[in-house]
């Protein structure tokens, strides 16, 4: 049941240009994993995902998004190195989650043009960073949102950013956590999550960069997020 609830996580993420990390997470959260090994398994997972669906976006990256990334990969490695208690980590989570849900509820549409500079892009690139690498969500659930309330950029410029941007989070993230990986990794038996994961972000990002509007998706991913963020939030404290 885990492994068919992360395959669709995956292919419902990518057809909007995410990984799926925050589902990821909620997921194995609710099946009872250790939040420290839920953020390991996390940023792996994003890995796998994005590089499976970057096949798909990369015609639309766009180059002057990309200083988002000077500043978020080196936060995701220092915040990967942290190390919190579990009760702290899963409350983190649980607002992280239900935040992200809430971004991509709201994120259809741009409110307005914004003009970012170089150094407020690598500034806000710390800060989603820093959330990624502590959590292991890449941080495309708070970008995709400033982009396209924003104006920024359009809907399938910022999907394709994105993917590059937690994709290299999650590898910052992984790399911080190396001395301590094999500690970390969750259930061997979750590793059939892999090529699932794989199959599905292809279908998922073919989905979402040829076929499908995104609106809706999105709108029943944020609502499942923001409930199952709440929950850990609360039930923490």
């Amino acid at each position: 049941i885990i492994v068919s609830l992360l395959g669709l996580a995956a292919l419902f993420y990518t057809m909007g240009g995410f990984a799926g990390g925050s589902m990821f997470i909620a997921i194995l959260l609710l099946s009872g994993q250790p939040p420290s090994q839920t953020a390991a398994a996390g940023l792996i997972f994003n890995i796998f995902s994005t590089i499976s669906s970057l096949a798909r976006w990369r015609t639309h990256v766009s180059k002057d998004l990309l200083w988002f990334i000077v500043g978020s990969v080196p936060a995701a490695f220092f915040s990967g190195s942290l190390t919190l208690a579990d009760q702290i980590l899963k409350i983190i989570m649980g607002i992280s989650i239900a935040i992200g849900g809430l971004s991509i509820i709201i994120a259809t549409s741009p409110l307005r043009i914004v003009k970012l500079g170089v150094p407020l892009k690598i500034v806000v690139g710390i800060i989603i960073g820093i959330i990624a690498g502590l959590t292991g969500i890449g941080g495309g659930v708070y970008l995709a949102p400033l982009l396209i309330l924003g104006g920024i950029a359009e809907p399938k410029n910022t999907a394709a950013t994105t993917t590059v941007f937690i994709m290299l989070n999650s590898l910052a993230g992984v790399a911080a956590r190396a001395p301590t990986l094999p500690v970390l990794l969750p259930n061997p038996s979750l590793l059939i999550t892999i090529p699932v994961v794989i199959l599905a972000a292809q279908l998922g990002s073919y989905l979402g960069s040829k076929r499908l509007a995104q609106v809706g998706v999105r709108r029943v991913i944020g609502a499942i997020l923001i409930t199952v963020g709440g929950y850990f939030s609360f039930s923490s404290i």
